[in-house]
């Protein structure tokens, strides 16, 4: 017998006092079947307060339910402001922190900051890939016991992965996936979270083995076809990443990171009209600066600079430390006609983008060499440092040059390169400790010194520390072991001077020393501090006359861009329009290097974006 809850209507077993599915006590009732009695006035009077009795009780039974929610939810906010609470407490901790360091020259705060956030983000995906090999592990198990594969030393090998990820040990993760598919190659689970760690960890081509290893075994699978689309065209190969990734939106057209990548991979071939296609399909998945970007990129190389404003100003108003939006953004302004918000914006580029001398350039200007002696391990390490650069991983190669250094702590050479690689990432700790491993016994006329002068005073000066950069910039410039040294020590008091702004004269007068002292091949380097000292000066023919000497030796985007600008506030608008085209043809902003390093950083969000873009997917067909 099935009995019906008078509540809910729920059918129940037999036996049950209480409905399986709100709890309400059960009312069994039996007896003969009789005629039905004749309808009175007083019959349904009586079989009406029933009901209203009936009623009354599911009312208050639902309002026992409402109150029971109603506590449960207060209860959640309560949790919630205690944890905001405590992150907000811990925050400042943080950051006070970070400022008794500061004060008692400890440790800049910003190199702290940026320290603490390299290890979040560190933690976060540390955390992420545990959690992902959680959800994945029982079928995992479930492939490898139905393929006979999982025997003990798999399952072993399984539990160590397990407890380095725990662990947080992500340098060790890669190396037992690998053993692992080893044993277990039909293993598509694990070939793909092999896959996600390699592109979480910046391993590329592994990526993208792994993953093609994965369509060999499942077939064309939505989210494997955007990973490797995505991997492909991070690495050049445009036309594979095309492929998968047209498969992909053809799955799921109204997925975001198949739509923004073929945008990309358009604006890089030039076909600008079908790339604003692709763009807006995905911003309408997603608003993402970087696609607002393209398409303003899209408009100005389409003659259209009123709708490239509106994109830009979209990217920007999402992004305002975006670099390169700002910068097209001036473009924008200035094929407009607008010249004066054209200058506003390349004013505020120029406090975006401290000048700072590149390692590679210091590195090849400089002449530094990789030593021929090194110990077999050490130049081993080296060969991987400078393959990392290869590849666009100058954070991995620092630390691989870092390692060599202990191996190797005679070899100047290799201190200067990593003092001059810590300085450009902005890793000011490492940069000054490698700086003063060369400058603590200098060796006479070696381009070694003036590098370690370069790295130490730059990290100082882009630390905000531009006291110290200064008083150590005066005690080099006095007593430098060599010209070239002392010319690279007056050439950055000139750009302290020129920061701190208290004495424009003196920066001048430093700028002009190291000119006469700088070689030819460096000379552009206090050219330009001569032009951006004349810019804040307020004197733009001064500024338009160094600068133009600097770019005949180096037209360097960043050179190009003050020129525009010193252009601009002498009213030149053709020519400052010119200088910046320049800037745009420029190696140093090849438009190729740089849509694919937005397509890269957009990949790390790959999970988050898919599963956002599906959810927005299924709203539009429900709306």
């Amino acid at each position: 017998m099935t009995l019906f809850c008078q509540m809910c209507g729920t059918p129940n077993p037999e036996g049950r006092e209480h409905c399986e599915r709100c709890g309400v006590k059960l009312l069994v009732v039996s007896g003969e079947i009789e005629e039905p009695p004749e309808l009175t006035e007083e019959l349904f009077f009586q079989e009406q307060q029933e009901l209203e009795e009936h009623i009354l009780e599911r009312i208050t039974a639902l309002e026992e339910g409402l109150r029971q929610i109603a506590h449960a939810v207060a209860h959640t906010a309560e949790k919630a402001a205690q944890v905001e609470h405590n992150l907000t407490v811990t925050h400042t901790g943080v950051e006070v922190l970070g400022q008794l360091l500061e004060s008692h020259g400890v440790l800049p705060s910003t190199e702290f900051a940026e320290g603490w956030e390299r290890t979040v983000d560190r933690e976060l995906v540390s955390r992420d890939l545990a959690r992902r090999f959680r959800e994945r592990l029982p079928r995992i198990l479930s492939h490898a016991t139905h393929s006979g594969q999982a025997d003990y030393h798999f399952r072993r090998q399984l539990r160590v992965l397990e407890l380095a990820l725990a662990g947080r040990q992500l340098d060790t993760v890669q190396d037992q996936l690998t053993e692992l598919v080893t044993r277990a190659p039909s293993n598509d689970e694990l070939w793909s979270f092999l896959g996600e760690t390699a592109f979480e960890t910046g391993d590329l081509e592994v990526a993208a083995v792994a993953f093609r290893r994965v369509l060999d075994l499942r077939g064309q699978h939505h989210e494997t076809l955007i990973y490797l689309g995505t991997v492909l065209s991070d690495l050049g190969r445009f036309d594979e990443a095309e492929m998968y990734l047209r498969e992909a939106l053809e799955q799921e057209p109204a997925s975001f990171l198949p739509s923004f990548t073929l945008g990309a991979l358009d604006v890089v071939r030039g076909d600008h009209r079908v790339a604003l296609e692709h763009l807006a399909d995905a911003l309408r998945v997603d608003e993402v600066p970087q696609a607002w970007y393209l398409t303003g990129v899209c408009h100005l190389a389409l003659g259209r600079p009123g709708k490239a404003i509106a994109a830009l100003r979209r990217a920007v108003e999402l992004a305002p430390n975006f670099e390169e939006a700002v910068y097209q953004l001036g473009i924008a302004y200035l094929r407009r006609g607008w010249t004066r918000l054209a200058l506003e914006t390349f004013q505020q580029l120029a406090d975006l983008d401290p000048r700072r001398l590149q390692y590679l350039e210091t590195v090849r200007l400089l002449a530094l060499e990789a030593p021929q002696d090194l110990p077999e391990e050490a130049g081993r390490l080296v060969q991987n440092a400078e393959a990392a650069l290869e590849r666009g991983r100058p954070a991995a190669a620092l630390d691989l040059f870092a390692r060599a250094t202990e191996l190797a702590p005679d070899h100047l050479s290799l201190h200067a390169t990593a003092a001059l690689l810590a300085s450009s990432l902005g890793r000011t700790r490492e940069a000054v400790a490698h700086a003063h491993r060369v400058l603590d016994d200098p060796p006479a006329d070696s381009p070694y010194v003036a590098a370690a002068v370069v790295a130490l005073l730059e990290s100082l000066r882009n630390a905000d520390r531009r006291l110290t950069a200064r008083r150590l910039a005066r005690r080099i410039h006095r007593t430098g072991p060599d010209r070239l040294s002392r010319a690279m020590a007056a050439y950055e008091l000139a750009l302290v001077e020129s920061e701190i702004g208290t004495d424009l004269e003196e920066a001048r007068d430093l700028a002009v020393e190291a000119l006469e002292i700088t070689p030819r091949e460096l000379r552009h380097y206090p050219l330009a501090a001569l032009g951006e000292i004349a810019l804040k000066r307020g004197r733009f023919r001064e500024a338009v006359q160094y600068l133009e000497q600097a770019i005949e030796s180096a037209p360097r985007p960043a050179l190009l861009r003050q020129l525009a600008l010193a252009r601009i506030a002498l009213g030149d608008a053709e020519g400052a329009e010119e200088a910046l085209e320049a800037a745009t043809a420029q190696p140093g902003r090849d438009l190729d290097s740089e849509l694919l390093g937005h397509v890269h950083r957009l990949g790390s969000l790959l999970g988050g974006l898919t599963r956002r873009s599906a959810t927005m997917s299924n709203r539009s067909r429900g709306g």
